[in-house]
């Protein structure tokens, strides 16, 4: 039995990271821990940023965000008869919080997409995929979309 932990967003290249894992790696008895880590608003105000009123809608349309890919993964999961849950986190580090739900689930590997960001972009953004790969004491499988 493996435990899998599957960080998700609401782009293509999570649900590609999903269809990937369910097609080619799933196999009854897995667990599968799926995840969504919240956009981070902690910093925005710091200088004259949004008001407290605009951070609170920016935090509710990332839960709806959130919720809609609950109700996804849901009825994907009961579809394919998969063991699995879902779970909105919260953290600044985006890799650092995947890396830590994993420890805390006893995770034997992470199954993730990939955005694909150029050279110029992870180099200013960072990349959450390189950042778990680098970081991380299991065996990370980052699904690129074919067609990026």
């Amino acid at each position: 039995m493996a435990i899998v932990v599957i960080p998700l967003d609401s782009s293509k290249h999570s649900e590609y990271c999903l269809d990937f894992y369910i097609k080619h790696l799933h196999k009854d008895g897995n667990k599968v821990y799926t995840c969504y880590v919240a956009d981070y608003f902690g910093d925005v105000g710091i200088m004259e940023g949004p008001s407290p009123g605009r951070i609170h809608e920016l935090e509710e349309k990332d839960k709806e965000k959130a919720a809609a890919i609950e109700a996804e993964v849901t009825e994907i999961f009961s579809a394919n008869k998969i063991d699995g849950s879902f779970v909105r986190l919260h953290a600044k580090e985006a890799w650092h919080k995947i890396l830590e739900y994993s420890k805390s689930v006893s995770a034997n590997m992470i199954v993730m997409g990939s955005r694909g960001l150029g050279k110029i972009r992870r180099t200013i953004l960072g990349s959450v995929s390189e950042s778990v790969v680098h970081h991380s004491d299991i065996p990370v499988l980052v699904c690129k979309h074919p067609h990026h």
